[in-house]
């Protein structure tokens, strides 16, 4: 059942990923904290997100700005290197709380929007804080979509060069995880196998599906969504913490 459960949600979360270009990797964290504790949701997150980004980044490798995408992934391993190295410091009750905090974060208007178009070295700083923290909360697309947002470059292409910044993210994290957090992925092959299926199948579906429900209604739906489960995550970090 857990299996199933977590096949459908990272399905859910690719094809939510592949159509907006936000809200879909929390889905997935979301999901696999119903199944996992923190310590294993975040690293086995970056498996998903990894497999998807590369597969819309290889459907449209055209159309990807890469001076972008090397400004973004500069720094993006030294500071996933550190954050990882702090990892098995943090409490996983306190992760479970961080990480509900950021999901409810992530619903709320996001108001912020950078001035102009932003420049490389706006992005070599991103990608430094976004490794950093993405070792702790797993999905930073609430964090970096607005400045991806306002490149100046027509939607697909600002959606591919995203999933080329964010594949390099997590496969940053995915080595940063493994060499300095000393996590044997080898050991979770199999949930490693269902969780790159799954984000392939997401991705695979929403290149031909044509949305019928209205972005209103779909982001009211998504937003309940990671509220419960927002509230559940903080609820069990909370009690473990009392």
């Amino acid at each position: 059942m857990s299996s199933l459960l977590l096949f459908f949600l990272v399905t859910l979360g690719a094809l939510i990923s592949s159509l907006t270009g936000l809200g879909g990797g929390t889905v997935i964290l979301a999901g696999l904290l119903l199944v996992f504790p923190p310590g294993l949701a975040i690293p086995l997150h970056s498996f998903t997100q990894l497999s998807a980004n590369a597969l819309r980044t290889g459907i449209f490798f055209k159309q990807v700005n890469w001076k972008v995408v090397g400004a973004y992934s500069l720094l993006m391993i030294p500071a996933a290197w550190g954050g990882a190295k702090l990892f098995h410091l943090v409490n996983p009750s306190w992760l479970k709380i961080i990480v509900g905090v950021f999901i409810i974060f992530s619903i709320i208007p996001f108001r912020f929007k950078p001035k102009g178009v932003p420049q490389l070295r706006t992005f070599i700083f991103l990608g430094a804080i976004s490794g950093f923290l993405g070792v702790f909360v797993g999905a930073v697309g609430p964090l970096v979509m607005p400045f991806f947002n306002r490149l100046k470059i027509e939607r697909q292409a600002m959606l591919s060069t995203k999933s080329a910044g964010q594949a390099l993210l997590q496969l940053s994290k995915i080595i940063a995880f493994w060499g300095a957090a000393g996590i044997n992925f080898m050991d979770l092959k199999e949930h490693v196998l269902i969780l790159i299926l799954a984000s392939l199948v997401g991705v695979g579906v929403s290149i031909p599906i044509s949305r019928k429900i209205s972005d209103a209604k779909f982001d009211l739906m998504l937003n309940i969504l990671l509220g419960l489960i927002a509230v559940k995550v903080l609820y069990e970090g909370i009690v473990e913490l009392i």
